[in-house]
């Protein structure tokens, strides 16, 4: 099946867009037609064909470029439909106000918005001023009205959008969490039990074991081999105990690796690629990994928006540096990175390793680095 070269918010509102174009067409069209060819007509021509460029880059930009060159853009779109207004003879150009409308919630505030909104129809009203207030007045009130549709309307399907980003973003995160609890829950469990079975049973069969062999030298010699084989019995039971405490705290050792698999595949449409990976060797350090690991994921998936991982570990002595690099965003302000209390407690719960945590932006995503010092407990 051919694939579609359009993006994808194109080939999902592409009515929305469709429709722009043969507005923007009938007006040009209008506006040309009784217009010999010569320097006016290549004028307004030129003046149309600005306005359409204007338009169709910032549609076809899906936020992907900064909102100052966006809003440069709309400044023209609006000077050139001003000037366009100024000098209609069929009084149509003010429908591309309409136009200007549809793009300014991606660029700007609801207040910033109707602000200029307002300012436009200000200059509008000048322009169209005939002499006669109320018919100048009616004439941009009715465009004005028509504006402010038309930016609630696409306000209203952005907002619905990032409402749905955010959710999908906040159910990711809640599968997440109901996975870490729930392995956490289990092996908090598991070593209860252990330890019960350790601490109860295991001292009760020693005790039990003892005291059969006292009894054993100061009973007569017929029940001597009972007493025998009632203390091997013991001692056989007491090695199984401990056999079996042994093999439970063993499943408590965490492997990084098998748990961030076991993690993602938790996650709805994401997945975890594995570069080359070594052993930690003290087992409360892999505790707190995890931990912090587990955060950088939830946190790539609510602020980036991340849905592929990449896990890389290498050991130098002691010091141990993991990466776990994602294809989110991160938030910057003046082109720094924004960090929040995440890495903050991250940084925290490593502090007893000599631990460092950094968020890295790169050109794919953003690398969460922890370098720590890790020996056996």
């Amino acid at each position: 099946m051919l694939k579609s070269p359009l993006p994808e918010h194109l080939r999902k509102d592409w009515l929305l867009h469709f429709s722009g174009f043969i507005t923007w067409s009938v007006i040009c069209y209008l506006s040309l037609i009784n217009l010999n060819v010569g320097n006016v007509f290549f004028l307004k021509l030129s003046a149309f064909v600005v306005f359409y460029l204007s338009f169709a880059w910032i549609i076809f930009s899906d936020k992907k470029v900064s909102s100052v060159l966006n809003r440069v853009l709309l400044g023209i779109e609006i000077m050139t439909v001003l000037l366009l207004i100024k000098f209609d003879s069929h009084n149509v150009a003010a429908i591309l106000l309409v136009l200007i409308a549809t793009q300014l919630p991606s660029v700007f505030t609801r207040k910033q918005a109707m602000l200029l909104m307002f300012s436009v129809s200000l200059a509008h009203f000048f322009i169209a001023y005939n002499g006669s207030f109320l018919d100048s007045f009616f004439q941009v009130i009715i465009y004005f009205m028509l504006q402010v549709f038309g930016f609630s309307a696409i306000e209203t399907v952005l907002r619905e959008e990032r409402a749905k980003e955010e959710l999908a973003a906040i159910n990711q995160e809640l599968l997440a969490t109901r996975f870490m609890l729930k392995a956490t829950s289990q092996k908090q469990e598991r070593l209860r039990i252990s330890r019960d079975l350790h601490d109860v049973i295991g001292h009760q069969l020693t005790a039990l074991a003892l005291n059969l062999e006292v009894a054993k030298h100061k009973v007569s010699e017929e029940f001597k081999p009972m007493l025998q084989e009632n203390l091997q019995l013991a001692k056989t039971l007491l090695t199984d105990v401990r056999h079996v405490v042994k093999e439970m705290r063993d499943e408590e050792q965490i492997d990084l690796v098998s748990s961030l698999e076991n993690l993602i595949k938790q996650l709805p449409n994401c997945q975890l690629k594995v570069g080359f990976s070594v052993d930690v060797y003290s087992l409360q350090l892999k505790q707190q990994l995890m931990f912090c690991l587990q955060e950088g994921i939830s946190n790539a998936l609510r602020h980036g928006k991340a849905n592929i991982f990449t896990y890389t570990s290498e050991k130098t002595d002691n010091t141990l540096v993991i990466e776990l690099s994602d294809n989110g965003s991160a938030s910057k302000v003046n082109n720094k990175l924004t960090f929040g209390s995440g890495l903050t407690g991250m940084n925290e719960r490593l502090i007893d390793f000599s631990g460092k945590v950094e968020l890295i932006a790169n050109e794919t995503g953003c690398t969460l680095k922890i370098q720590v010092e890790d020996c056996y407990d």
